[in-house]
């Protein structure tokens, strides 16, 4: 495993010139730092609880509840028929009052509420909490609990995650080692996101994941403590651990560009699980096939693999307006309509 890049006193502009194209995770040190939420998390469970009070409406949130284990993971049950996990919908302010019993319980049960919009749950806290590399509109999600973990999944999003509260272990692994994560299906998570059946990956069994000895080399960790941030690129892997014993805050940003003027930037999952739905009955040698035609059509026809088009005539190799894309997302549609 190795250390995560680090950088301090990141701007909006350095973070758009060397962070983005980059495609790694980057720990941010103390980007966050100057947040009064940030302040009440340092300052202990029972000032931080009563300072996201003073922005609670009582919306009921989503929680999750699981026994405590070695691992303390919301992941999956054994056999996968299923997850380990309760799910619940609760007030803030329940939520709060069961953190707070369970900071005297000397192993409590791990508690959650997860990527509840700030806007629609603690109105208010977005404000006065503000990330300074991004735009006003791109929405921030909290996650609030105290010590468990998050299997390794991926989002097709840029992420920022700051700590406000408690303390984080990132890993991290390129999309190059899915292979070797013991993926389950991608229409069966506990999360939206498609992950990993290991619960821990660095406590993992090797005899029952070999695999991963050959992807942990490549894996990146980072500690964060309050006031941190993280970028996170698009399909990387990530564990999160809460590590904090009664209560760890996080606050996230997920956001993608948009494809052009007026669209959005949204088909790649869903591009993902059509090409599985539509090649999985074909044999090994037609599947090989298409496997050398996405490298072409979709990889790797650009620049002079392009030369022999006018640039003009390039079709659906070429930029697209947004009425050509309209008419093909149409036709894509009313194409798996038929079929349905």
């Amino acid at each position: 495993m190795q250390a995560m890049r680090e950088l301090a006193g990141v701007t909006c502009e350095r973070f758009e010139r060397e962070v983005l194209p980059a495609y790694e995770p980057v720990v941010m040190r103390g980007l966050v730092a100057g947040w009064p939420l940030v302040a009440q998390g340092r300052a202990g469970l029972e000032p931080c609880l009563r300072y996201l009070m003073g922005f609670d409406l009582g919306r009921p949130v989503d929680a999750l509840l699981a026994r405590p284990d070695p691992s303390r993971a919301f992941g999956f049950a054994p056999g996968l028929d299923g997850f380990n996990f309760a799910r619940d919908k609760r007030p803030y302010a329940a939520l709060f009052e069961q953190l707070w019993r369970y900071s005297h319980f000397p192993e409590p049960p791990s508690l959650a509420a997860q990527s509840a919009l700030v806007a629609e749950a603690l109105p208010g806290l977005e404000q006065a909490n503000a990330c300074p590399l991004l735009d006003a509109t791109v929405a921030p999600r909290i996650w609030i609990g105290n010590r468990a973990t998050v299997p390794a999944h991926f989002d097709d999003s840029h992420n920022v995650a700051c700590v406000a509260a408690g303390r984080r272990r990132f890993t991290l692994l390129p999309p190059q080692c899915a292979p070797r994560l013991y993926l389950a299906a991608p229409d069966h998570a506990p999360t939206p996101a498609p992950m990993s059946v290991v619960p821990d990956l660095l406590q993992a069994d090797p005899a029952r994941f070999p695999l991963l000895a050959e992807a942990l080399p490549q894996a990146r960790v980072a500690e964060l403590e309050p006031g941190d941030a993280i970028y996170i690129p698009p399909l990387w892997f990530h564990q999160v651990e809460a590590l904090a014993p009664h209560l760890n805050v996080l606050m996230n940003y997920w956001w993608r560009p948009e494809a052009a003027s007026g669209r959005r930037d949204d088909l790649h999952l869903a591009a993902l699980r059509l090409a599985m739905l539509a090649l999985r009955h074909l044999p090994d040698g037609e599947r090989e096939g298409w496997r050398a035609l996405f490298d072409h059509y979709v990889f790797g026809a650009r620049g002079e693999a392009l030369a022999h088009i006018p640039e003009g005539q390039r079709h659906l190799f070429g930029e697209l307006d947004v009425e050509r894309d309209a008419a093909l997302r149409k036709d894509i549609a009313a194409r798996l309509g038929a079929g349905g």
